[in-house]
């Protein structure tokens, strides 16, 4: 594809983006942690600033869902060196990726090679597309879920098949602290009970921190080969907010990277923003204020 057809590709889908955020615009409202109230075209100055943004979602959004192709399309208007980083896919299916994108094999082949999530059609495949018409890597940055689910259940990886042990993390690190009580905490339901036993809910949080050691160094090893390039790295919003989960871990892999977090929040009342916005800056370096749905 030509520079021309890329530029008019750019410009219909934001004047498609920009008709349907118009429509949703009261549904959010974003601020930096510096309190100051922007737009969703000024959040995609991050990329002039930071070498990887990291964009914390819920996963049934679909507020955000729509933000998040607005802001990758505004980012590449503004550095066309971009590469397009997902927790939705894994790293085993990183071939069949990078085959669709090259044109290699049709869509229905690699969907049905790359384990997408359910929502993939309606979320996530208007990133991907945006990517693949425009030569942007895409980096299948998790960590397989077969891993993930057998550590969950057993709390070891040393029975891992040897042909699956390439895709592990280099380094893996369970912490103790802050990042651990979150996660006991969100695992929690509103009587306080576990949905998992207290002896399995260890191996449930090595999960979770191999899941964030796994898209780190995905996004630390893209980096080191891909200096020129910035990283738009798409995950659920508990794997990135207070800079914690896989931001702590890129760090701790890659210090002179600097990293942005965009966090999500639900409120009721967007007249409460100002006071809330002094209780959730720390949470992100953006955070966008969400209407809570009854």
């Amino acid at each position: 594809m030509n520079i021309i057809k890329i530029f008019m590709a750019v410009v219909i889908l934001l004047q498609t983006i920009t008709s349907v955020t118009q429509a949703a615009q009261p549904t959010y409202q974003i601020y930096t942690s510096k309190e100051l109230a922007i737009t969703s075209q000024e959040m995609a100055k991050l990329v002039d600033y930071y070498n990887v943004i990291v964009f914390g979602e819920y996963h049934d959004n679909d507020v955000l869902h729509k933000l998040e192709t607005e802001f990758l399309v505004c980012a590449f208007t503004k550095q066309p060196k971009l590469a397009v980083s997902l927790e939705m896919f894994e790293r085993d299916t990183q071939e069949m990726l990078d085959d669709y994108l090259a044109d290699k094999i049709s869509e229905t082949e690699f969907l049905d090679k790359s384990r997408p999530w359910k929502n993939y059609q309606a979320d996530y495949r208007p990133l991907v597309e945006f990517a693949k018409n425009n030569s942007l890597p895409v980096l299948a940055a998790n960590i397989p879920r077969p891993l993930a689910a057998q550590y969950a259940k057993e709390g070891s990886l040393e029975a891992v098949a040897e042909e699956m042990k390439v895709y592990l993390p280099k380094i893996h690190l369970h912490p103790e602290g802050q990042y651990q009580q979150n996660f006991i905490k969100v695992m929690s339901n509103n009587s306080g009970k576990m949905p998992v036993t207290a002896d399995k809910i260890n191996n449930y949080y090595k999960a979770q921190c191999l899941k964030d050691d796994t898209m780190a160094e995905s996004i630390a090893e893209f980096c080191q080969l891909n200096p020129d390039y910035k990283v738009i790295h798409y995950q659920g919003d508990f794997h990135s907010r207070y800079h914690l989960g896989a931001v702590e871990k890129l760090q701790q892999l890659a210090p002179h990277l600097k990293v942005a977090v965009i966090t999500p929040v639900y409120v009721e009342n967007f007249a409460e923003i100002p006071d809330l916005i002094k209780q959730y800056k720390n949470d992100g370096n953006i955070i966008i204020f969400l209407k809570q749905v009854k």
